[in-house]
């Protein structure tokens, strides 16, 4: 009876036990391939939805920052070029002022289209940026209209159809309406932007929020899935290796102790595989070996052939299975054909194990590149928030800039308020001047009229005096004929009557003049009453003119004083919405800093893939340690 070796091994019913060596690889090669692709598949659908999160964060609050800051910014610019068009005095250069207008409206409306074009969100509370945004087009649409019927308020203001007095008063009453009903306007205008700039804000904090929980759920999940697979692969590679090496190790120490004379030692295996069936024959060998033996030279042929079948044995053993062993005519050829042949197929199962490991660190290789992809477009999206950033900055000096023209708005608002006070002054010093001067025309006018009811006494004075003269000549004229018929005694009378006839054709000849001069004197004051009603009624008018003049430098005035505090009021929203902005650019640089959180987990997961990519190389080694032909 042979003896007990002193090399077993405590006999299995596992059915795992039982299986041929190829299936156990087969199936400890799958059980890894398995776990594997589960965590490259985990990992590429959560970088492929942290992309997704990514590009709706840069697509839906980055860039719509950006579209409503640069709407903004234009804005501001065409209500500045608004103003500077209120403040020319000539047509050319109202005209030329009129050049950027358009432009500066097609480029405030332009990205608001495009955002309307994009997804829009609500924030959790209630907020809606669809909402907000429509009520910016409602603001908008309003304030270009009051802007354009300003427009065309100076524009009618230069017509050439109109007197100088009427241009003035509708060029004050179209910047009137420029300081008030369109500055109204636009301060609703950029407080609707600010609501819209809030809301985006808000929804972009969420859709943030939402990333970087996003971005460590992935994370965590890959890392855990990682340290799960290398410690399972670890496991089953452990195990397969045991379950097989170990079989064969004691296989080989059998081999082993019967080669140094130990005839009776036997292999203690009962599993189903390659390796157990190899160990039944062995046992058999050994036992016709022991059986067949008879004498010393058989013993020692034998034992040098059996040496020799060990030795190829224990070079099998070491994982060189490119040896095989000698086919002769005896039991140890037939031993040999069949260990050939099962080394055979071992050499094929191990190169098959190989092209498996070989695809597995392909199949490494290519998560590789992907979690490399993803990690690039990780870090083109922190590039695209960078340059974002930098856009919102130039918004926020844009708006200060705007602050300032506000500003300077106000003061020039607050000059025209001081210079409409001191006409209003003159003016109504003026209709004290009118008042005094109307008074002094209407005394002069009476005067006048005392003057021709004088001239119409002279008149009948000079009448009576005429035919007095009259009554004169003919009286000297009788004294005369008298005279001449007195003879000499009537000679010096005549000379006398003949110089009172002289002296009445001279008075006659005077008082005609005098006539003529008091007509004329008549004519004159006739037309000074006229000329006197026609200037005090024009000085009444001029009067009652200046009165509403006055009137009008009184609602100037009161205008003026609403835009200085309109001016103040936008001056004061500017300062707000350059707040705002920059609130939005520390808004921003969370973002970056969400980006490279998330290409830093990227760069981890694709540590993470590099390890399994190790792994598959270490498993491709140990497979390589085997000496295939």
């Amino acid at each position: 009876m042979p003896r007990s070796s002193k090399a077993t091994v405590k006999p299995t019913t596992s059915w795992f036990q039982n299986l041929k060596t190829l299936p156990k690889l087969i199936l400890g090669f799958a059980a890894v391939s398995v776990i594997m692709v589960s965590v490259g598949l985990v990992g590429l659908m959560g970088l492929h939805k942290l992309k997704g999160e990514l590009q709706s964060i840069y697509n839906g609050s980055t860039l719509a920052l950006s579209n409503v800051g640069i709407s903004s910014t234009t804005l501001g610019l065409y209500h500045s070029a608004l103003l500077n068009v209120g403040r020319q005095t000539n047509r050319s250069n109202f005209e030329e002022a009129l050049v950027p207008l358009a432009e500066l409206k097609r480029q405030t409306l332009a990205p608001l289209e495009i955002l309307q074009s994009s997804q829009l969100h609500e924030s959790s509370t209630g907020r809606s940026e669809s909402k907000d945004l429509a009520e910016l087009h409602q603001a908008l649409q309003e304030y270009f209209s009051a802007a354009e019927g300003v427009l065309r308020a100076f524009a009618d203001s230069f017509g050439s159809l109109l007197a100088d007095e009427q241009k003035e008063s509708m060029h004050n009453l179209a910047q009137s309406t420029l300081s008030v009903e369109v500055a109204s306007k636009y301060g609703a205008a950029t407080l609707r932007v600010r609501e819209l700039m809030t809301t985006i804000q808000e929804v972009a904090k969420e859709l943030n929020d939402n990333g970087q929980a996003e971005a460590s759920y992935r994370t965590n999940i890959v890392f855990i899935g990682a340290v799960l697979a290398l410690i399972l692969a670890g496991a089953i590679g452990y195990f397969l290796a045991r379950t097989i090496a170990r079989n064969i190790v004691h296989v080989a120490d059998v081999a082993q102790q019967a080669a140094a004379g130990n005839l009776q030692a036997r292999a203690r295996l009962e599993s189903d595989d390659e390796v157990g069936h190899m160990a039944k024959a062995f046992n058999s060998m050994l036992d016709r070996i022991t059986s067949l033996v008879s004498t010393e030279e058989e013993r020692d042929t034998m034992q040098k052939r059996l040496v020799q079948f060990l030795v190829l044995v224990s070079d099998v053993g070491k994982g060189d299975l490119t040896k095989r062993g000698e086919v002769t005519a005896d039991m140890f050829g037939n031993l040999a054909d069949g260990f050939n042949l099962m080394i055979q197929r071992f050499a094929q199962l191990m190169k098959q194990v190989r092209e498996s490991a070989e695809r597995v660190n392909r199949s490494a290789g290519a998560l590789r590149e992907n979690a490399g992809q993803m990690a690039g477009t990780a870090k083109h999206q922190a590039d695209e928030s960078m340059k974002t950033l930098g856009a919102v900055e130039q918004l926020a000096a844009s708006m200060r800039q705007v602050a300032e023209t506000a500003e300077a708005s106000s003061e020039s608002a607050r000059q025209v308020l001081k210079a409409t006070e001191d006409g209003r002054v003159a003016v109504q010093e003026t209709v004290q001047d009118m008042q005094r001067i109307r008074s002094a025309v209407q005394r002069m006018s009476k005067q006048v009229k005392a003057l021709g009811d004088r001239s119409l006494e002279i008149s009948q004075i000079v009448s009576t005096i005429r035919d007095i003269a009259n009554q004169t000549n003919l009286l000297a004229l009788n004294a005369a004929i008298e005279a001449a018929g007195a003879g000499e005694a009537g000679a010096r009378f005549a000379v006398v009557a003949d110089q009172v006839r002289k002296l009445a054709e001279s008075s006659t000849q005077a008082t005609r003049e005098i006539a003529d001069l008091v007509k004329v004197i008549q004519g004159e004051t006739q037309h000074a009453v006229v000329a006197m009603e026609h200037e005090t009624q024009a000085v009444e008018a001029g009067s009652a003119s200046a009165l509403r003049t006055g009137d009008v430098f009184k609602e100037i005035s009161t205008i003026a004083e609403r835009s200085a505090e309109l001016a103040q009021s936008i001056a004061a929203a500017a300062v707000n919405q350059t707040a705002s902005t920059d609130q939005v650019g520390r808004s921003i640089k969370d973002f970056t800093g969400g980006a490279v959180a998330t290409q830093k987990a990227t760069d981890s997961a694709r540590a993470t893939v590099e390890d399994m990519v190790k792994l598959a190389e270490s498993l491709t080694a140990s497979v390589a340690q085997f000496k295939l032909a």
